[in-house]
């Protein structure tokens, strides 16, 4: 027989099947999992060990959520410290957290990792006065863009 035969022909012959697709086949597919706990308790306590190991980082590698968790324990040791009001102790929580990305270089925290507290962030200044905080942040300063242009020829040739 001819391929072009057996298009054409309506018949199925008999070594032909055709397979319809069942809807109630699901695949077993079984995924390794290294970490494969069995109870509760096994999952508890790798919790708490990753809870605990997540503070003993320098400072540049903590994540924001870390870093917010460790000003607000900055915030009422100070408190207690210097004796704060609340409104006060809430403009000094917003201070920080607005500058969070500005205060991400280790020698702009001074942090302890072993007992996981901020000894001292050294660009804040208070002012005992009226009990106010201020960040003394210096920026550097950008070059202008045309300096760091290659000239033209014509600006070669007029200077």
């Amino acid at each position: 027989m001819d391929l072009k035969n057996i298009l054409n022909s309506n018949n199925q012959s008999d070594n032909v099947q055709v397979h319809k697709k069942t809807s109630n086949y699901s695949p077993h597919v079984v995924k390794p999992n290294v970490n494969n706990y069995s109870n509760k308790n096994e999952i508890d306590e790798l919790l708490k060990k990753e809870k605990q190991s997540l503070y003993h980082k320098s400072w540049n590698k903590l994540d924001n959520s870390t870093k917010n968790n460790l000003f607000k324990n900055f915030v009422t040791l100070e408190k207690e410290s210097n004796n704060l009001n609340e409104k006060q102790t809430l403009l000094l929580t917003n201070l920080l957290i607005t500058n969070i990305k500005k205060l991400n270089k280790v020698s702009e925290v001074s942090y302890d990792q072993d007992s996981c507290d901020i000894i001292k962030i050294n660009n804040l200044i208070f002012n005992p006065e009226d009990k106010s905080y201020t960040l003394n942040i210096i920026e550097k300063k950008t070059k202008a863009s045309s300096q760091n242009k290659s000239k033209s020829r014509l600006d070669k040739f007029i200077k």
